[in-house]
């Protein structure tokens, strides 16, 4: 018991020095070429957030002439529709679209390829309605896309609010980019965030879209993404550029569901990833375990105490890194809650995330 789990020590250790790695080897932006470009904002019931959304997209230092914004009503019962009409009758290259028919089954990757079937950029932008890109988002993510490069993703922090847990929310965002810069380093990306990346239409085209992965909820973003680089000669860059950040609020309501939804994509990353996954997930469990052996079995208490320790120096190593990268020192006063939560998140949420059914809204 004790070589096996030093051993999965070993393999995370090596796992965060090699994400440590990745995230230092960063995309320069090389491309000078002028692309056109395509928002896509999939929005349903999003009244509260489209106006400060389309503000921020105007306000885009990409000319408009080189650019469209396409809102993709899906299904809204609020005045959605309208506010975006407000819009378009006043900014030319703004549209807003209606779903009108199932391309796929998960309703948001359906409303994302009604507006990518309509758009006529040459680089395809995906955000939230409740997001707020700065005004170089466009223009910075643009410049990366060297020749060969078909998709571009980028930080996508959540602010922190009066609400409980804000900060914690706000460090997940931070881990998931701190992991999607390094693997993304690596040339092996593990993940991103659909409220900032960008692609190239051939790029999507050449997986055949949300085809092969139309039926499972959720992974609009990260699965389209694993397909890109499984299955096409195109690469995938990191913007870490300060100036392609794409903030949000966090939410904090339905909090449980929303994690396990997040988690439940994870069986579809493919083999290679699947055994890592599995390999972090016994040894967390094993890291579980360790107040029982306090009483039954000192040797293994104190070998297992040991790994604990060693994790815990190499998630503030990665989490340093990644919080000075994406200027995000402030929250590290989240760490301690971090390490005494990873453990039971990890064994319970992941397991109901692979377990458990979805739908989406």
């Amino acid at each position: 018991m004790i070589y096996f789990t030093t051993s999965l020590c070993a393999v995370y250790m090596l796992l965060i020095a090699a994400f440590l790695l990745g995230l230092f080897r960063r995309s320069r932006a090389v491309h000078t070429q002028r692309l056109t470009a395509s928002v896509v904002v999939p929005a349903r019931d999003e009244a509260a957030n489209i106006d400060a959304c389309l503000r921020a997209l105007v306000a885009q230092t990409h000319p408009a002439e080189h650019m469209e914004i396409i809102v993709v009503n899906d299904r809204s019962t609020d005045d959605t529709a309208d506010r975006v009409g407000q819009w378009t009758r006043r900014l030319p290259h703004i549209r807003c679209i209606s779903v009108a028919q199932e391309y796929c089954g998960c309703p948001k990757k359906n409303a994302l390829w009604h507006g990518i079937a309509q758009s006529r950029g040459e680089i395809v932008f995906t955000t939230d309605a409740d997001c707020r890109p700065g005004p170089r988002w466009i223009a910075s993510t643009l410049a990366h896309f060297a020749p060969g490069v078909g998709m571009v993703i980028g930080h996508a922090p959540l602010l922190k609010n009066e609400k409980a847990l804000s900060g914690l929310l706000s460090l997940q965002a931070l881990i998931v980019s701190t992991l999607a810069a390094g693997s993304a380093g690596l040339g092996f990306p593990l993940t991103c965030s659909g409220r900032n990346m960008a692609y190239r239409r051939e790029a999507f085209d050449a997986v055949n879209g949300f085809a092969e992965i139309g039926h499972i909820v959720g992974g609009d973003d990260v699965l389209l993404m694993r397909q890109v680089a499984q299955k096409s000669a195109w690469k995938i860059r990191f913007n870490a550029n300060a100036d392609a950040f794409v903030p949000s609020a966090s939410h904090a309501d339905h909090l449980i569901y929303r994690q396990v939804r997040y988690q439940s994509k994870t069986i579809h990353y493919g083999i290679p990833v699947l055994i890592l996954a599995v390999a972090v997930y016994i040894f967390h469990a094993i890291l579980l375990t360790l107040p029982v052996l306090y009483w039954v079995n000192a040797g293994l208490f104190q070998a297992i105490g040991v790994c604990l320790a060693l994790k815990m120096i190499a998630d503030a190593a990665f989490l340093f890194s990644g919080a000075r990268r994406f200027k995000s020192l402030n929250l590290l006063w989240w760490f301690p809650v971090l390490e005494i939560l990873i453990a039971p998140y990890i064994v319970i949420v992941c397991a109901l995330g692979t377990c458990s059914p979805f739908k989406w809204k």
